[in-house]
């Protein structure tokens, strides 16, 4: 999702530079896709993050600093800070999962498709029983 790629970016640079969200300003331009591309890997357009932009206005994650072009001086909130810190703890946990809860989790994400497949056993074995016994 390229909303939490803006989000941890400007994360990453008020750390590296030592400043508050207050102060950080950017644009979404060319600049901004190619530096989330090359530190994520990704290949997303200008188009995407536009669009991931908006998502964030939206959510007022990231808010208007200064009156002009639709998505330039844009600027973290503070509710956006937190939503970016709460997914990357979520991946964290997530990726620290044990084996076990790991399977539990694949058969709770699931588990129509293992009731559907249960029940085309039950179907199999009824339909042999009935008709191997004539």
């Amino acid at each position: 999702m390229p909303e939490f790629k803006i989000l941890t970016n400007i994360i990453d640079y008020m750390e590296t530079n030592g400043v508050t969200a207050k102060l950080v300003t950017f644009d979404v331009d060319q600049a901004l896709a190619d530096e989330i591309n090359s530190k994520y890997g990704t290949a997303y357009s200008i188009t995407d993050l536009e669009k991931a932009a908006d998502k964030c206005i939206a959510n007022e994650w990231i808010e208007h600093r200064s009156l002009g072009k639709r998505l330039r001086h844009l600027g973290i909130t503070l509710k956006g800070v937190g939503a970016a810190r709460s997914k990357a703890r979520a991946e964290e946990i997530k990726a620290s999962r044990s084996c076990l809860k790991k399977c539990s989790d694949y058969i709770e994400d699931h588990k129509g498709l293992f009731i559907f497949f249960g029940f085309l056993i039950a179907v199999a074995t009824f339909a042999s029983k009935f008709l191997g016994t004539k």
